[in-house]
């Protein structure tokens, strides 16, 4: 072989991890016992730090038990001084001391010295069902009931939009038994995140139960109390304005605002739990107190369809005349997340 043909298919291998995809190199712990753990670092938290390995879920691992870390992404690191700052891992230094790379300049630290470290959170960031669940009966009883919902959750830097729509109809021989259509929107404006302001607005009707209709609109505060790959846990309460119309008979005033939104996804997002509650106390007339709750799972059945299963429940402590406290649904139907 030439001296050229050797430079040549030298420099393919330089080159190959340039243009084959995969071969990149990944995160990467070495602990103290000398195993080697490789994978995707998300963040370091309460003292452990997060992995995960192309072929498990993510885990964590005690940071007092590694000796180095390395990363390719950037993290925002809580020292425990409270000092802050945005640097990459790159190994251990002579001294036996971390390397963090500031802004390409080595810094170096012990280990013990973080409190905490996660990826910055992305500038964009969506996430949408829409939900279809129908039971249809025949034979000695005919009855249709049909549950359409939807909700989605958009994130564009500090900003924040919620939004979510449920339409009911239940029919029985004929005769229609449920009419419900309830449309929320919520806008976050993360100011000091995790803390959040913003404006909430609803528009609600229950002919059948003599709502002819019911809006509100109203100035909310709030908090983040965990928001990561895996769990989203906020709430936030406030004062507003609402106006109803029921049983023909108009009214109106100051309104206190609740909101509570919880999500936990398990199985590696196959399976996920969530909790929604929402309550809104009425300072005017006969101090109506209002709860609307949304509990339930989704279960993965091909790529972003799944089954779900939820338990709806709706009280009020003075509804319309002739009309219950409480309503209570099951719902099992299918849906898609995009």
């Amino acid at each position: 072989m030439t001296i050229l043909s050797r430079r040549v298919l030298g420099a393919c291998f330089l080159l190959l991890p340039c243009v084959l995809p995969g071969v990149a190199s990944a995160d990467q712990l070495i602990m103290k016992n000398g195993d080697v753990i490789t994978g995707s670092i998300s963040k370091i938290s309460d003292g452990d730090i997060y992995i995960e390995p192309s072929y498990a879920d993510e885990f964590a691992v005690a940071l007092d038990e590694v000796s180095s870390i390395e990363n390719e992404k950037i993290l925002e690191i809580e020292m425990k001084d409270g000092s802050e700052i945005k640097a990459q891992f790159a190994g251990v230094s002579d001294a036996g001391e971390q390397i963090l790379l500031v802004d390409g300049s080595p810094m170096n630290v012990g280990l013990a010295d973080l409190e905490e470290a996660e990826e910055p959170p992305e500038w964009y960031d969506r996430v949408s069902h829409a939900e279809l669940n129908t039971t249809i009966n025949s034979g000695n009883t005919d009855s249709k009931n049909t549950l359409v919902f939807a909700d989605t959750r958009l994130k564009l830097g500090d900003h924040r939009h919620l939004a979510d729509l449920t339409i009911r109809r239940d029919e029985t021989e004929g005769i229609q038994t449920k009419k419900q259509d309830l449309f929320r929107y919520e806008y976050n404006w993360m100011f000091n995140e995790p803390w959040y302001t913003g404006v909430t607005g609803s528009y609600e009707r229950d002919p059948i139960r003599e709502l002819d209709h019911r809006y509100s609109i109203g100035a909310i505060i709030g908090r983040d109390l965990i928001d990561n790959a895996h769990q989203f846990l906020t709430f936030s309460a406030g004062v507003g304005w609402s106006e109803e119309k029921i049983s023909g008979v108009p009214e109106s005033g100051a309104v206190g605002l609740w909101r509570l939104i919880y999500e936990h996804d398990f199985l590696g997002g196959d399976l996920s739990f969530f909790h929604n509650d929402t309550i809104s106390y009425q300072f005017y007339d006969v101090n109506n107190t209002i709860l609307k709750t949304n509990t339930g799972f989704r279960y993965d059945i091909i790529d972003d369809i799944y089954a779900s299963l939820s338990l709806r429940y709706d009280y009020e402590t003075e509804p319309a005349a002739d009309a219950k406290n409480s309503d209570t649904t099951l719902v099992i139907g299918i849906g898609a997340e995009f």
